[in-house]
């Protein structure tokens, strides 16, 4: 019997390598695979909850992006993007899958915050991504669209993030900024809900969330895909904070829940 592993990877990136760390399931597999993306900076890494898939029969792969926590590069939202790419094209690579004990087939995205953002939009645009979870899902396009309807909204967006960018390498506020501004619309959730209605979708939300506010952020995307005619969109909202931070194993519990559902 092959017993759990956990393990860094090297994963080619661009011109560098971006970090992983690969929770591997007991058992010969191949196993279904989550590739779970981090917020920004990535206080709250979802380690436990990767553990906690792993023992329930899941690897679970955890990157960090360019220019993040030990990644080699410069931190930007383009860059994070092209790093989910990268890494779903590495575990897919037959060597790679064999030696990971992963099932090509059965990868999902899942996603926290800025991660659930990343993981939307990665899902929307590669139509080889069946499934995608997006956890109290940030919304740029959105933050772009106040940007443009009230001038003082800039000052106060630059400075949340301000102190987050002091721990991504090379990451500058302005540039993030013009990032966001000059993809609004590839870049609104709720612009490309319709792109994503043919997948299978999990919203999760926390009622007490006061950085991405469930009302701004959760509510108004579930009603877009579901006018957009999402057939397999599971929704679920907990009472807890934007880090779910006294309801790990729940959180844990729903995603294993879903993903035995969707893969």
């Amino acid at each position: 019997m092959q017993k759990r592993m956990l393990k860094l990877l090297k994963i080619p990136s661009g011109e560098d390598v971006i970090i992983g760390r690969i929770y591997i399931a007991e058992g010969e597999g191949p196993h279904p695979t989550a590739l779970f993306l981090h917020g920004f900076p990535g206080v709250m890494m979802n380690l436990d909850t990767a553990a906690e898939l792993q023992e329930r029969g899941i690897n679970v792969l955890v990157i960090n992006y360019r220019g993040t926590w030990g990644s080699q590069g410069t931190f930007s939202f383009t860059h994070s993007l092209e790093d989910v790419g990268a890494a779903l094209h590495y575990i897919k690579e037959k060597e790679a899958a064999s030696e990971n004990r992963i099932d090509a087939e059965r990868i999902v995205l899942v996603g926290h915050s800025f991660g659930g953002f990343l993981a939307l939009v990665a899902a929307a645009s590669d139509p080889t991504i069946k499934a995608a979870a997006s956890l109290s899902g940030a919304n740029f396009g959105l933050f772009a669209r106040l940007v443009e309807q009230d001038p003082d909204f800039e000052p106060q967006l630059a400075e949340v993030l301000r102190e987050s960018t002091y721990f991504l390498n090379g990451a500058s506020v302005g540039a993030i900024i013009e990032e966001i501004k000059i993809n609004k619309e590839e870049w609104n959730t709720f612009q490309i809900a319709p792109r994503l209605a043919d997948k299978k979708i999990l919203l999760t939300a926390a009622a007490y969330d006061s950085q991405l506010p469930k009302s701004q952020f959760h509510d108004p995307l579930a009603a877009m895909l579901q006018d957009a005619g999402a057939r397999n969109l599971q929704c679920k909202v907990f009472d807890t904070d934007h880090n779910y931070i006294d309801m790990r194993k729940e959180l844990a519990s729903t995603l294993y829940g879903w993903m035995m559902d969707v893969v």
